[in-house]
């Protein structure tokens, strides 16, 4: 009999099936101690370690996984951004661990610290509406902003929005793409340069070994691993007949919160969402809903970021009436949420610069503008702009409008 050449070898040859087959994987594992152990112990053995249920199965994908191993292995030579964790490494996702049905082996591509953070799910349609598109765009930018990781599935759609928008805000947290094939394939296609970006500035996920191709049958069990890594999942956009609800009850069985955005009453890729609505899941307008959900799943930091602030305006600071406004403020976790404003900085964005600050506001007050042309007025990065816009846009100064642009409406709040 062919035996692994070696613990990778021996995990990959373990690796594959269906749940029953992971199911049966790990207790082999938990009875023999690892993956050598098992082939080294032998077929009539392990079938007897499992009660006299089947596994020769793994017996006979030795030889021909033997050959998927060495490219493994050739693979992970070609750069230190390339990982293979199986479930007996260190940095083998906590969260995934504890989840119903974690993989055995996950190949990565890119940076492994994206795994330390907190991450909130974000899927839908792939007929997204322009609407569902705007929305998972803003719900990306906030999650990514405060240092959460955006996780979805890199179909077209809402997941691409997603990704897309966590990538382009430059926050704390960044964006994992767990995917239905080899690391070496892309699909669709058209995302490859998604892909690559993904893949340079967050992380991408597979459980299949290099080579293998994007089959149907591969996506519903890659919803499982794009809930089992969240602290939530929220479906932004979905039909009553999508991948997105196998992801939602998915969530529900690994015990992980599910939101969901309502949607007009005759819009076919809203019927999904406000069916999980009607059936409990959480409806979603901001994303402090998830945040105060599951308080203990993350930092104080940003747990206090969310959190509404007093705040007292000019006008009431002149009648020193001790009258105040609630607004919120999403600020950088870190940041003091309470340091005293003055009738100059009322509106001022917490980490913001007030001249920087002065020179937006002035502008955006004359005429509605883009991104480019207000961080070129405020001397500052397109990067550091966009935090700023989101949190005047939360506190109701800010509009974004069609066509990528912002308007002032502060006047409005007053």
């Amino acid at each position: 009999m062919n035996l692994p050449q070696d613990e990778l070898h021996a995990w990959l040859a373990l690796a594959g099936g269906n749940h029953l087959s992971r199911a049966r994987a790990r207790r082999l594992l938990a009875h023999f101690g690892g993956p050598v152990e098992v082939f080294q112990a032998g077929l009539r053995e392990a079938e007897n370690a499992l009660g006299g249920e089947p596994c020769s199965g793994y017996f006979a994908a030795v030889q021909p996984l033997a050959g998927v191993a060495d490219r493994t292995r050739r693979w992970l030579a070609e750069g230190s951004e390339r990982h293979v964790m199986t479930l007996a490494d260190a940095h083998y996702p906590a969260s995934l661990l504890e989840s119903p049905d974690p993989p055995l082996v996950l190949h990565a591509l890119g940076a492994l610290a994206c795994l330390q953070r907190p991450a909130v799910a974000l899927v839908g349609s792939r007929h997204a509406t322009p609407a569902g598109v705007l929305t998972a765009k803003r719900l990306s930018t906030e999650l990514a902003t405060l240092g959460i990781e955006v996780v979805s599935g890199l179909a077209v759609g809402i997941d691409a929005a997603a990704h897309e928008a966590a990538l382009s805000v430059g926050g704390l947290g960044s964006t994992v793409a767990v995917v239905g094939c080899g690391l070496q394939e892309v699909y669709p296609r058209a995302h490859q340069g998604l892909f690559d970006q993904i893949a340079q500035r967050g992380l991408v996920l597979s459980e299949h070994p290099l080579g293998t191709p994007a089959l149907p049958a591969y996506f519903p069990q890659r919803n499982r691993i794009i809930a089992g890594l969240s602290v939530a999942v929220v479906v932004v956009e979905a039909a009553l007949r999508s991948g997105s609800l196998i992801t939602a009850r998915l969530a529900t069985e690994a015990g992980r919160d599910v939101f969901a955005v309502p949607g007009h009453l005759s819009s076919p890729q809203s019927a999904g969402c406000n069916w999980l609505i009607k059936n409990g899941a959480g409806l979603l307008e901001h994303v402090r809903d998830i945040i105060e959900a599951q308080p203990g799943a993350f930092s104080a930091d940003i747990c206090a970021a969310v959190q509404p602030v007093k705040r007292r305006s000019s006008r009431s600071m002149r009648q020193e009436s001790g009258r105040s406004n609630q607004s919120l403020i999403l600020q950088p976790p870190g940041a003091s949420a309470s340091a005293p404003h003055t009738a100059e900085d009322t509106d001022l964005p917490a980490g913001f610069a007030l001249a920087s600050w002065a020179r937006a506001r002035q502008l955006l007050r004359s005429r509605s503008c883009d991104l480019a042309e207000l961080s070129t007025a405020a001397s500052v990065g397109t990067s550091e702009m966009t935090r700023a816009l989101l949190m005047a846009e939360l506190e109701g100064l800010v509009a974004r409008l069609p066509g990528g642009l912002y308007q002032w409406c502060g006047h409005m709040r007053r």
